[in-house]
């Protein structure tokens, strides 16, 4: 197996913020291939990390959501997006606050993850770095086999940007919504219902559906 790959990574760990990406996957049709954006914790290969995820499986248009909770994650959502995300930049942002969790695709919310913890769900709470990356899944199962006759594999990122707090001695990352318009406890109406209407349309695999008894937050809906 060949194992190849490229990323990078913010200059700061970030304890809550809005990070914004705009993204183009590899033109070339195959499995495999994984471009990805998302947040991290130290400690990612301890199994006891916490980290939330864009991940394209493959090049065919399928995103998939994930999110890691001092676990080994497993929350897998996955969407057939209505555009295929190689022939133009499209926008992915991660709202991560003390409240909830957030994943944007041009401005639509498509998955929300509550902070439930009294009671009893794990929500992360580690600072993170913002990192992105292109490489090949070991996992055929997953992500399929690439066709490596195709290569070289390119993903174009442009206008990264974060509005957050960062990770440092004397930061009060708790501030009011004024200050730290991230933190609101809550997305309006509006984008509630866009959101319900971009998951009904076009989710197609989601881990409630397959073992939601191993997670709490599954029987409460969030």
């Amino acid at each position: 197996m060949i194992h190849t790959g490229a990323g990078f990574q913010s200059k700061l760990q970030y304890e809550s913020g809005l990070v914004t990406m705009r993204m183009k996957i590899p033109d070339k049709k195959t499995y495999g291939v994984i471009t990805s954006f998302y947040l991290i914790s130290e400690n990612q290969f301890q199994g006891n990390h916490d980290e939330i995820d864009f991940e394209f499986i493959g090049t065919e248009g399928k995103l998939q959501t994930n999110l890691f909770t001092s676990d080994m994650g497993g929350r897998e959502e996955v969407y057939q997006l209505p555009f295929d995300p190689f022939e133009d930049y499209h926008t992915y942002q991660i709202l991560y606050s003390p409240h909830h969790i957030v994943w944007f695709v041009d401005n639509i919310p498509i998955r929300s993850f509550k902070n439930n913890t009294m009671r009893g769900i794990n929500f992360p709470s580690r600072p993170m770095w913002i990192e992105a990356s292109l490489w090949n899944s070991n996992s055929v199962i997953w992500a399929g086999t690439v066709d490596w006759n195709k290569a070289p594999f390119i993903a174009y990122y442009q206008d990264f940007n974060i509005s957050g707090c960062p990770y440092q001695t004397g930061n009060n990352c708790t501030l009011s919504p004024v200050l730290s318009p991230w933190n609101r406890p809550k997305i309006d109406p509006q984008q509630v219902q866009l959101m319900r209407n971009f998951r009904k349309k076009y989710m197609i695999y989601d881990y409630c559906w397959v073992n939601g008894v191993r997670y709490p937050e599954c029987s409460h809906h969030v």
